[in-house]
This record gives structure tokens, C-alpha cells and sequence, in this order.
């Protein structure tokens, strides 16, 4: 039987890791939101963010933490699903931004930057919300409170 311990701790440290070089590219398309007026490097760096965060999440529900967590506290199922739904709506997002980068730059221009931190909030929270799922999974496996 695999320690359920060390693979829950493992899932987390990995988990953390990613989500800080996911905060680097938010920080970095922000910073290119605020400094450059072209819809061409908005565009470059929102594909490089969406093509991480959607390997990420396929990660994380095929084999990852979102699993893992399932099946170490079944209780969380719903909640996961729930993240899992979120993933979606997140790359639904960008490739919103992106599309309307592509077909109506000037008109995107304008808002981008407004709508880029109104998605950054979105993922954040998000975030949070997974982070205190697998927290809630690992006291739960440990036996923290008993």
C-alpha cells in the first residue's frame, strides 16, 4: 500500500512549485499589459500562460492532486469537481482574451489590462481554494486534530 503521507506531501510541494511559475508568467503578461501597446506580445505571452496553465491542470486532474485527493478523503470529491470545472472556465477565459486580441486588437487594447487583472483575481482565488483542499486532504490523512 503506497504511503499515502508521502505522496500527499510529494502532491503539494509540486503543486506549490507550479503555481509559482504560473505566478511568474501572470506577473510578466501583467507587466506586458501595462508596458507594451501592441496586441502581438499580449498575445505571445497569454498563449505561453494558457499552454501551461492547461497542462497544468490536466495534471492536476489526471494522476495529480486532484485525484490524489479524492482518493485519500472521498468527502472532497464535489469540491474537486467543482476545481476541475474552474479549470475550464479559466482557459475559456484566456482564449477569449486571445480571440478578441486577434480579431480586434484596438478595441481589446483598451480593456485588456482591466480584464487581465479581473482573470489574474479569478485564478488566484482559485487557487487558494486548491491549495486548502489538498492542506484539508493532508490533516485529514495525518490525522492532525485526533
Amino acid at each position: 500500500m503506497p504511503d499515502l503521507q508521502r505522496l500527499t506531501e510529494a502532491a503539494v510541494h509540486k503543486l506549490l512549485s507550479e503555481h509559482a511559475l504560473l505566478h511568474e508568467l501572470l506577473v510578466e503578461a501583467d507587466r506586458i499589459s501595462i508596458e507594451d501597446d501592441t496586441a502581438d506580445a499580449l498575445i505571445l505571452g497569454l498563449q505561453e500562460l494558457r499552454d501551461m496553465m492547461h497542462d497544468q491542470f490536466a495534471r492536476e486532474e489526471y494522476g495529480g492532486y486532484l485525484q490524489e485527493t479524492v482518493s485519500i478523503a472521498p468527502r472532497f470529491s464535489t469540491e474537486c469537481e467543482q476545481l476541475r470545472h474552474e479549470h475550464r472556465l479559466l482557459l475559456s477565459d484566456i482564449d477569449a482574451m486571445l480571440d478578441d486580441l486577434s480579431h480586434s486588437p484596438e478595441e481589446s487594447l483598451g480593456t485588456f489590462h482591466v480584464r487581465f487583472r479581473d482573470f489574474t483575481t479569478r485564478y488566484l482565488n482559485h487557487e487558494h481554494h486548491e491549495n486548502a483542499i489538498v492542506q484539508k486532504a493532508l490533516d485529514d490523512d495525518i490525522g492532525v486534530g485526533d
